[in-house]
């Protein structure tokens, strides 16, 4: 008992570390284009939903391991996240070679950053993938409700709805009413359309009763000149 008692203390351990070390661990990427190195990262970490944050890149020079001035003069930082894309503005940290660009991510999830353009006369056309957005929760206390739960310590899940959430939903609403005032805008023209259309069929349908009615009228006068003439005809006779 005590020996196996001793392997499983040992075992623990172990385990641990290699789950640990099986997680991705993004913080700041290093990609390279020629012997241009770039390390790109969030500025604050983790990177919480809602709050102002930084997109970092550190630019050197594989071959000697200068930092590299004025590296984005010609080449841009792009961020995307599922169809979505946003050119940032990029602008010279304090130390020389680092470059950061304000963010506010506002979903939850993994964000893309691709560097493309032009960099010491080097192309570069890189995408990395940045540590995932968290939610607030993970660091917020007391709940934003400022309320005590009645259990006494328990997770504070009854206690409001966290910040995060509301945000997501906020977002998702959002676009949600924009989506239903298009669809209304195009149910309403197609209205306008129909009825427009509708009211030159009865226009045309008018003109051609009013066609008709003169073109029976013509016949009819026809009709009875053909009979006048030939009773005056068969008088002569």
């Amino acid at each position: 008992m005590k020996r196996a008692a001793l392997v499983l203390a040992l075992a623990i351990p172990l385990l641990l570390a290699a789950t640990l070390s099986a997680r991705p661990a993004y913080a700041h990427t290093a990609t390279k284009a020629g012997d241009i190195n770039m390390e790109v990262g969030w500025g604050t970490e983790p990177p919480l939903l809602g709050q102002l944050n930084t997109i970092t890149v550190q630019v050197t020079k594989i071959s000697d391991g200068k930092p590299v001035v004025n590296a984005f003069a010609s080449a841009d930082v792009t961020v995307s996240k599922g169809g979505d894309n946003k050119k940032l503005e990029v602008l010279p940290a304090e130390k020389e070679g680092l470059y950061s660009a304000q963010i506010i991510p506002t979903q939850l999830g993994q964000l893309s950053v691709t560097i493309g353009g032009t960099i010491a006369g080097q192309k570069v056309n890189n995408t990395v993938q940045v540590e995932d957005v968290a939610d607030t929760k993970i660091l917020t206390f007391p709940t934003a409700s400022g309320t005590s739960g009645g259990n006494g310590g328990g997770d504070g899940s009854s206690q409001g709805v966290p910040q995060g959430f509301v945000d997501q939903m906020r977002s998702v609403i959002s676009d949600l009413t924009n989506r239903i005032d298009n669809a209304t805008s195009s149910a309403q023209n197609a209205s306008v359309s129909a009825q427009k259309v509708s009211q030159d069929v009865n226009s045309i349908k008018t003109q051609a009763d009013r066609s008709y009615l003169v073109g029976m009228v013509g016949i009819g006068v026809g009709v009875a000149g053909i009979a006048v003439a030939a009773r005056a005809l068969s008088r002569k006779a």
